[in-house]
């Protein structure tokens, strides 16, 4: 009688144990809600992650608008310097044939011998040169300096304007000469080859 009681204390016990330990572990498992103070946290430490998400994004656009009108500049200006460089080719090419064409011309024309006192002058100084009369060797005017022409900083060609409407004609330099006493320009070219080179066109 007493052992059946005894196993019958002792079975309860046992039992009232398991479901204390049941109770334990249920109450562990389940979730512990957050504190407002945990959840206000929480809440802020994710806006400033999309914050920070949205920055980087706003900048990498910023970039890529910055790299984009970048690339558009450089690519209008290798354009336009594409565009300059065909044009200075055409014009330098359309001088070497004006050139060309220029001492052959001229190479036909005739010229005189020049005063003693001339030979050697050479026009070194463009001060005095535009306006200037331009004489024939034999001391003729037949007009009067309108433009210079300069070849790494030495007069290469004058432009002269021919008197009596007669037009302009280009001289190089190696046929004129300067008398800088009198301001006198003067050519060996002939006063009537001077009129036919008016009629020349490059």
């Amino acid at each position: 009688m007493t052992s059946v009681k005894a196993r019958a204390l002792l079975s309860a016990s046992s039992l009232c144990f398991a479901l204390a330990l049941s109770g334990a572990a249920l109450a562990q498992s389940e979730p512990q809600s957050s504190s407002p103070a945990e959840q206000a946290q929480t809440q802020q430490l994710n806006q400033n992650i999309t914050d920070s998400n949205a920055a980087a994004d706003a900048q990498s656009n910023q970039n890529n608008a910055q790299y984009q009108a970048q690339q558009d500049r450089y690519q209008e200006q290798l354009r336009v310097y594409k565009a300059s460089q065909k044009n200075y080719e055409e014009r330098a090419a359309s001088y070497e044939a004006a050139r060309d064409r220029y001492a052959a011309a001229h190479a036909r024309y005739h010229r005189a011998a020049w005063p003693t006192r001339y030979e050697h002058r050479l026009i070194v100084d463009t001060r005095d040169l535009l306006g200037a009369h331009v004489h024939t060797s034999n001391g003729r005017t037949v007009g009067h300096v309108a433009e210079i022409a300069l070849a790494s900083g030495h007069v290469d060609a004058l432009r002269v304007t021919l008197d009596h409407s007669r037009g302009d004609v280009w001289i190089e330099s190696a046929d004129l000469r300067f008398d800088a006493d009198r301001k006198v320009v003067m050519t060996d070219l002939d006063r009537q080859d001077l009129y036919e080179m008016t009629h020349e066109t490059y």
